[in-house]
């Protein structure tokens, strides 16, 4: 017998539909990016100096450079634990949620880590997804300050392409606004609380409203401007050892580069990867990597090598681990096909 839906159901079937294709053209458009670039690193890529390159790397600065790969999540989760405060978190929960972030970041489109780590937390622990979301952005623009502030002083003397000084501004004036709203709102927190207080709106859409409103005021009540500095060093420290560890890299491939010229090749392959891009940005992070060594006059032939290399040192290691912390991770891969909160984007480590 034929079972005949009601017209709400079919309205909701229409709706999804209709809503489908803007995700659906999204990943499409960054899986399009990822494939031209990828073909511009093959267009320059030769087998003999890739195998040349390899035989001829010093291989303790990889060895090096992989265990310093786990630093940075270690300083990220302790920075994280601390903003999630009065919220008592542990650090290895954070770890987890963080390797499990990374490894689905390899996986899918358009950089879901802050999304999946999110999640994790908000579901295992009392945080609450606003104030988790809030710390998460409270991350981004102080490691956001600090990628800009290094960049353009490592990128001093050297003949830049415009596009990037431009992305530079764009960057530096989104979170100069960012951070300005942000102060705004926590030193007039008790007016902004009183007035959204005193609103009765009506729908339950508007009772949403309301609330998210007053849970991320809430939030930011919680952030004290002292926790400013310490944001800003620790992001300072996770660029640190992220430098050092793509130096070690450069070194074992026999590539000439100052500390500070890395510094300026980790800021452009950050800044070009900030677009939504294919699994693990593959594609755009050989990319922007041939460019960036292009400043410092590196044969594109020697960089595309050097950039598939650097490429599978960086990101092999923390996805390994990130299987391991899925393995153990309560909850499933179709947990997070189905459902996951919002959370922010913004700057990524590279």
């Amino acid at each position: 017998m034929k079972k005949h839906s009601s017209p709400e159901t079919d309205d909701r079937c229409r709706g999804e539909r209709r809503r489908a294709p803007g995700p659906r053209w999204v990943k499409w458009l960054s899986y399009g990016i990822a494939a031209g670039a990828f073909a511009y690193v093959l267009l320059n890529l030769r087998l003999s100096d890739l195998a040349q390159g390899i035989s001829g790397m010093v291989w303790w600065p990889v060895v090096l450079a992989i265990f310093l790969q786990m630093a940075p999540r270690v300083i990220q989760a302790w920075r994280w634990g601390y903003l999630l405060r009065p919220a008592r978190v542990r650090l290895r929960l954070l770890l987890h949620a963080i390797y499990v972030g990374t490894l689905l970041n390899g996986l899918l489109p358009l950089c879901p880590s802050d999304l999946v780590r999110g999640a994790i937390v908000a579901r295992r622990t009392e945080a609450g997804a606003v104030r988790v979301v809030t710390s998460q952005a409270l991350e981004r623009v102080a490691d956001g300050i600090v990628l800009v502030l290094v960049v353009w002083f490592a990128l001093r003397g050297l003949k830049v392409p415009p596009v990037l000084d431009s992305a530079l501004w764009g960057i530096g004036m989104t979170l100069a606004a960012g951070l300005c709203s942000g102060l705004v709102v926590m030193l007039a927190h008790r007016r902004l609380h009183r007035f959204v207080a005193r609103k009765e709106p009506g729908g339950r859409l508007g009772v949403k409203v309301k609330d998210l409103c007053l849970q991320t005021l809430s939030s930011l009540k919680a952030v004290r401007l002292w926790t400013w500095p310490l944001s800003l060093s620790a992001g300072l420290m996770i660029l640190t050892v992220q430098v050092v560890t793509l130096w070690l890299i450069v070194y074992a491939y026999h590539i000439e580069l100052s500390l500070f010229g890395v510094a300026a090749l980790f800021g452009i392959i950050t800044i070009g990867t900030l677009i939504p891009n294919a699994p693990g940005k593959i594609g755009a992070w050989q990319f922007f990597c041939i460019l960036g060594l292009g400043l410092f006059e590196v044969p594109a032939a020697r960089a595309a090598s050097f950039s598939m290399v650097a490429f599978a040192i960086w990101t092999v290691p923390s996805l390994l681990l990130g299987v391991v912390a899925m393995i153990i991770s309560p909850v499933s891969w179709t947990d997070f096909r189905k459902k996951t909160p919002p959370g922010p984007r913004g700057v990524q480590p590279a």
